[in-house]
């Protein structure tokens, strides 16, 4: 199965699962949406947003379910989302930065423990300890760590 397909098949799964216990599932962003985010990331934090995270977003923009949440395109407690699923990119990022040490990556999104990061450049992604932001679990790619995160959940 190659990665697109791969990918596809993971995330239909999670959201299989999340409508099967009657969670709220997000609809996918637009171009013009994912444009949008990778400008505002670029001006608040000096970030690029992975081509594999936008290509999640373009399918589920956002995820929140078993423990697992992966940040939207745009949702904020002031505009959230289906279900009031208010974590996006830059009002998650907003928080994680009010903390010591969080500036230097970008957090795509969170389990129970750990937070999962890029550098700011969209590279290595991660999975690291939300409290001493010690590295827990390397990724090749994001779309190898998305499709992890995502297949252990359901």
């Amino acid at each position: 199965m190659a990665g697109d397909e791969k990918m596809d098949a993971v995330i239909v799964a999670a959201r299989d699962a999340q409508v099967a216990v009657g969670e709220v599932v997000q609809p996918g962003a637009d171009e013009a949406r994912i444009a949008v985010l990778r400008g505002a990331l670029q001006r608040a934090f000096g970030a690029t947003l992975p081509d594999d995270y936008a290509a999640l977003l373009r399918r589920s923009d956002g995820v929140d379910f078993d423990g697992l949440v992966l940040y939207g395109s745009a949702q904020s407690e002031a505009a959230p989302g289906p279900g009031g699923f208010w974590q996006g990119l830059i009002a998650a990022n907003r928080l994680w930065r009010e903390g010591p040490g969080h500036d230097a990556y970008l957090v795509l999104g969170e389990t129970d423990m750990d937070l999962f990061t890029v550098n700011l450049d969209g590279t290595a992604p991660v999975l690291r300890d939300k409290v001493s932001s010690d590295v827990n679990e390397r990724f090749p790619s994001v779309a190898e760590a998305l499709q992890k995160l995502l297949s252990t959940r359901g």
